[in-house]
């Protein structure tokens, strides 16, 4: 393990943590950094951020937070109206206001800062502390939220600002090829430094996780984490598949393990399709659960207004998945960065069709299919192994940061 870290401010609204009330929260960033010593790790996040998904140990002192609501929304008729100007007013005060907690962030006194905004309150936040400190930065991108935002304000716009931070950025970390590749061509230069970045996974576990498909009984399909617009129409064309399937006499059966708010959000629907709600599972429990599926889903939107994200997006889940032991199933169209990375590693089996029909006999196939899959699970296996073991990710990650910051210091002393 690299010995002379950096001191290293994080921006961002996910914080270092793997739940929040009830719901599985993002673990990318805790997972990637659970190894970094806290002392030499600050967290600048919003308060509402903060106070939903408090960080987990080692770093539960180590987050100062930013109000980034001065105005608040109306749940209301009129708030059509007004919500759009108090919001682009949120963003002017937010970047033309002192930054908040700017005398604990100068005594933390920063060597390298990380900006991984998910909305426009970090990229403004990150862009101004990258001014205000003499030291180099990084930004991250775990999808293209920045494709379509239009927002804007007296002082700036998303679009404005992404590309100023990814220009003027002394590094890269993107959560695919697929992404980097996009906001290179989009924005027309290259980043000085890169580096792509995926969850990574804690393979101690693996012995004591079944890896020879022995089940009998029902073929399940296990889907687990959030069920947000760019999964659903996805893993609702493959839900009416396996309910058709049932009708027919199959004996298979779709399983969610989500939240109570996703699963509600759709609860008629499923319902009506016969699915299995069986709740969120606790992120250190995952492995045991999905070991007990026979095809663990990962679900990407083929609706147009969601191709920035499903091409450039590789889910965390992936990794995830990958350490359970079971063969993953990708559904999405063929441009889906999901699909692309499962047969990159040959660690799975993807479907790149929402037609019904074709779902239903791709399924039966993988019932006839049960014990010879697992060979893809073991591949999968190995493919964790040799680039995405959480060591492996820590010292490759914590070298590039390390490097950036030495890099830096060395030009500023000629």
């Amino acid at each position: 393990m690299i010995t002379d870290l950096p001191r290293l401010l994080i921006v961002s609204e996910l914080t270092l943590s793997f739940s929040k009330k009830g719901q599985s929260a993002n673990p990318t960033l805790f997972n990637l950094f659970e190894n970094y010593p806290p002392e030499l790790l600050l967290q600048f996040t919003p308060t509402i951020y903060l106070n939903n998904t408090p960080p987990a140990p080692p770093f539960q002192n180590r987050a100062i937070s930013f109000n980034n609501q001065y105005l608040s929304s109306l749940n209301n008729r009129l708030g059509k109206l007004i919500n759009p100007f108090s919001s682009a007013l949120n963003l002017q005060l937010l970047d033309l206001l002192p930054i908040a907690n700017h005398k604990a962030i100068k005594e933390f006194d920063p060597e390298v800062i990380l900006v991984c905004p998910i909305t426009p309150d970090c990229l403004i936040v990150g862009k101004n502390l990258t001014q205000l400190f003499n030291c180099p930065f990084i930004i991250y991108f775990m999808d293209d939220w920045i494709a379509v935002n239009t927002y804007k304000w007296l002082s700036g716009t998303v679009q404005s600002i992404a590309k100023e931070l990814l220009q003027e950025s002394d590094g890269w970390l993107m959560i695919s090829e697929q992404l980097q590749k996009e906001l290179s061509n989009r924005y027309q230069f290259a980043p000085k430094q890169s580096m792509i970045v995926h969850n990574p996974v804690d393979l101690s576990a693996k012995d004591s996780l079944n890896l020879e498909n022995n089940h009998t009984g029902t073929f399940t399909v296990a889907y687990a984490g959030s069920i947000q617009v760019m999964h659903y129409d996805a893993l609702a064309a493959v839900a009416e598949a396996i309910f058709q399937l049932r009708l027919e006499g199959k004996d298979i059966e779709l399983v969610l393990y989500t939240s109570e708010v996703f699963w509600k959000c759709y609860e008629k629907t499923w319902r009506n399709w016969d699915v299995k709600y069986s709740s969120l599972i606790p992120y250190q429990e995952l492995n045991q659960y999905l070991n007990k599926a026979d095809l663990l889903l990962v679900a990407t939107s083929f609706l147009p207004e969601y191709a920035h994200v499903v091409r450039s997006s590789v889910l965390t889940k992936l990794t995830d998945y990958m350490m359970a032991g079971r063969p993953i199933l990708s559904c999405g169209p063929d441009y889906s960065a999901c699909n692309q990375f499962i047969n990159q590693w040959g660690c799975g089996l993807v479907c790149e069709t929402n037609n019904i029909k074709f779902i239903k006999y791709f399924l039966q196939e993988q019932i006839q299919k049960r014990t010879s899959n697992q060979k893809l699970a073991l591949k999968a296996i190995e493919a964790l192994k040799n680039n995405f073991e959480k060591k492996y990710i820590h010292s490759q990650l914590y070298n590039f940061i390390s490097k950036l910051s030495k890099n830096y210091s060395n030009k500023n002393h000629l």
